[in-house]
C-alpha cells in the first residue's frame, strides 16, 4: 500500500498527550476522536491486506478465469480508490478534530461533532472498495458454477414484466377513461414504472446472446452474462413491487371524502393531593392521599389550576376543627369538588393542606363524515390540543376533504365551506342559471344534504366559489364574509342560528358565548407543594 499511515504506539501515544488535558470538550466527543483515529489505522492496515490477498490470488491457477475480467473492469484501482478515502478520513482528523482537541474548547463541541460523524462514511467507502475484488470473483463464480439455472432466472424476470406491464397498462387505460382530467398525469405516473422495462429488455436480450455462444462453443463473456442477469431480476423485482404501489395510488382517485365539524368539546380533569401531618412532632411524616376528579366543569377547572401552591387548609385541634381556604382560592369553586376533607383520615394526624397535583385537559371533536356519497356522524373523537386550537372557529366547516379526481396527496386540510371542496366538479352536480344573471350549485342526488344542512337553504354562487377556489383553496381557511362577520364557521350567524348547531355539546356548555380556551403547563411539574407551608 502506497498510503503513509500514523503508526501504532507512537500515534497511540501522542494522542494520549493530545487527550490527557481535554477538560473542555465533552469527554464524550473526546473519546470519539480517540476511536475514530483507532479506526482509521484499523481500516488501512485491512486495505493493505486485501491488497496483498488480491496479488496471492493474481498467482494462482484460480485467477486465470478471472484475468480478462479483472483486467478489463481494472480491480486494482479499487485499491488506489480506497486509499483515497483514507487518506480524506486522515485528513479530517488531522486539520479538523486535533486542533479543537487541542483548544479544549466547550465551544468546539458542535464543529468537532460535526467534523467525527466525517469520517465513518469514509471509513465504510474505503472498507467496500478494498473488498469490490472479492465480491467482485465471488459474484461471479457463482453465476459460472449456476450458468443455466440463472438463465431460466433471468428468462422468468422477463415474463414476470411483461406480464405486470400489461395488467399495469389495462388498468392505466381505464382510470384514464374514468378520470379524463388527469389523465396526463397518470400517464407520467406510468411512465416512471414502465422506465424499468426497456432496460429489462435489453438485459434480457444480451444475457439470451452470451447464454447462446456458450451453447454453441463459442466466446462466452461471463461478465456480462452475469450483470445483465442481475439487472434484469432487480428490474422486475422494483417493477413487481411498484405495480400494487401504482394500483394504490390510481385507485385513490376514485375515493371521495370530508370531514364536517359539526361539535367540539374539552374534558378537564383534576388530581388534587393532600398531605397530613402530625403538628406536635417535631419531624413530622407526611400522609398523602389523592382525590382524582374527571370532567371537572370548565370554570372550576380554569380557576384552581390558575393558583399556584395551597388550596385549602385544615386543622383539628381540642378547640375544634376547621377549613380554611387560602389566599385566591373561591369557596365556592372549590366547593363544586365536593371534596371531604377527612377522608381516610391518618389517625394521630393534626394538619392538612390541599393542591393541584395533575391537571389535564382532553379535547375532542364529533364530525359528519361523508366518503363516496355515503355520510354518518361520527363519535367522540379525541383530536391533540394543538389541532383542537387551530379549529376552534371552524364549526360547521369541511375540516379536511379529498375530492373525486384527486390523489391522496391533494387533500385540502384547511377549512372551507361544507362541499366547498366538491363544487363545479361534475361528480357531484352542476351549475344551473339563478335567473338573475348568475349560476348556483345544483348537487346531485347523494350531496342534497349539503343544501340543507345547517336547517335554510344554503347555496354556492359561482363568484363565491370562485374567490374561494381562487384565493383560498388548499392555502389558508374561508370564512366568507367579512372578519367582523363571517358567513362560516363558529362566530357565524350561519352556524350560531342553525337549529341543527342550537343542540351541540358547544352550544348547551356556553361556547357560542365565550371562548374555548385551555390551561398550558399544569402538569406535575411545577404544581406540588410541600407539607406544612403555611406554617410547620
Amino acid at each position: 500500500m502506497r498510503y503513509p499511515m500514523v503508526k501504532g504506539v507512537a500515534a497511540s501515544a501522542a494522542l494520549a498527550v493530545v487527550l490527557a488535558g481535554c477538560a473542555g470538550l465533552p469527554q464524550s466527543v473526546v473519546d470519539e476522536a480517540g476511536r475514530q483515529q483507532a479506526l482509521i489505522e484499523s481500516e488501512a492496515r485491512r486495505v493493505t491486506s486485501s491488497e496483498r490477498d488480491f496479488e496471492s490470488f493474481r498467482q494462482t491457477p484460480e485467477y486465470g478465469a478471472f484475468e480478462a475480467y479483472a483486467e478489463r473492469e481494472a480491480w486494482p484501482s479499487h485499491f488506489r480508490a480506497a486509499e483515497a478515502k483514507l487518506r480524506s478520513a486522515e485528513s479530517v482528523y488531522k486539520v479538523e478534530i486535533l486542533p479543537l482537541i487541542k483548544q479544549d474548547s466547550p465551544d468546539g463541541t458542535g464543529a468537532a461533532t460535526a467534523a467525527l460523524a466525517k469520517i465513518p462514511p469514509l471509513l465504510d467507502g474505503a472498507r467496500r472498495s478494498s473488498r469490490h475484488w472479492v465480491e467482485r470473483r465471488d459474484f461471479l463464480k457463482g453465476v459460472s458454477d449456476s450458468v443455466a439455472s440463472v438463465m431460466e432466472d433471468c428468462g422468468a424476470a422477463a415474463s414476470e414484466i411483461e406480464e405486470a406491464h400489461a395488467g399495469m397498462a389495462f388498468s392505466v387505460e381505464r382510470v384514464k377513461r374514468a378520470h379524463p382530467a388527469r389523465a396526463d398525469d397518470i400517464g407520467q405516473r406510468a411512465a416512471q414504472l414502465s422506465d424499468l422495462r426497456s432496460p429489462s429488455v435489453d438485459a434480457v436480450a444480451a444475457a439470451r446472446a452470451e447464454f447462446r455462444k456458450r451453447e454453441a462453443g463459442g466466446e462466452f463473456d461471463l461478465a456480462v452474462f452475469a450483470d445483465s442477469c442481475r439487472e434484469a431480476r432487480q428490474n422486475a423485482e422494483a417493477f413487481l413491487k411498484g405495480v400494487p404501489e401504482l394500483g394504490a395510488r390510481l385507485a385513490e382517485l376514485d375515493r371521495s371524502y370530508s370531514r364536517t365539524l359539526m361539535d367540539m368539546k374539552v374534558e378537564h380533569d383534576l388530581l388534587i393531593q393532600r398531605a397530613s401531618w402530625n403538628d406536635a412532632l417535631d419531624y413530622p411524616t407526611p400522609n398523602r392521599l389523592d382525590y382524582r376528579f374527571t370532567n371537572v366543569e370548565r370554570p372550576v377547572f380554569e380557576h384552581l389550576v390558575s393558583i399556584q401552591g395551597v388550596l385549602a387548609a385544615y386543622r383539628r385541634s381540642f378547640f375544634g376543627s376547621r377549613l380554611s381556604m387560602r389566599s385566591g382560592t373561591d369557596e365556592r369553586m372549590w366547593s363544586a369538588l365536593e371534596i371531604d376533607p377527612l377522608q381516610r383520615w391518618p389517625s394521630g394526624d393534626t394538619d392538612a393542606e390541599y393542591w393541584v397535583q395533575e391537571a389535564d385537559s382532553r379535547y375532542f371533536h364529533k364530525y359528519l363524515v361523508q366518503e363516496n356519497g355515503a355520510t354518518n356522524e361520527s363519535d367522540w373523537t379525541p383530536v391533540g390540543e394543538e389541532f383542537f386550537l387551530a379549529n376552534i372557529d371552524n364549526l360547521g366547516m369541511d375540516v379536511e376533504s379529498k375530492p373525486y379526481g384527486s390523489f391522496e396527496s391533494e387533500k385540502l386540510a384547511h377549512a372551507a365551506p361544507p362541499g366547498m371542496a366538491y363544487v363545479g366538479n361534475p361528480h357531484y352536480g352542476r351549475w344551473r342559471s339563478d335567473g338573475a344573471g348568475g349560476s348556483i350549485w345544483a348537487w346531485a342526488g347523494p350531496y342534497l344534504f349539503y343544501s340543507t344542512l345547517f336547517g335554510s337553504p344554503v347555496r354556492y354562487g359561482r363568484s363565491e366559489w370562485a374567490d374561494w377556489s381562487g384565493g383560498y383553496r388548499g392555502s389558508r381557511p374561508y370564512y366568507g364574509g367579512t372578519t367582523s362577520a363571517p358567513k362560516w364557521g363558529t362566530r357565524s350567524q350561519t352556524v350560531r342560528t342553525s337549529p341543527r348547531m342550537q343542540g351541540t355539546t358547544l352550544a348547551r356548555s356556553g361556547g357560542f358565548r365565550q371562548p374555548l380556551s385551555t390551561v398550558r403547563g399544569a402538569g406535575p411539574a411545577g404544581r406540588t407543594t410541600a407539607f406544612g407551608a403555611s406554617g410547620k
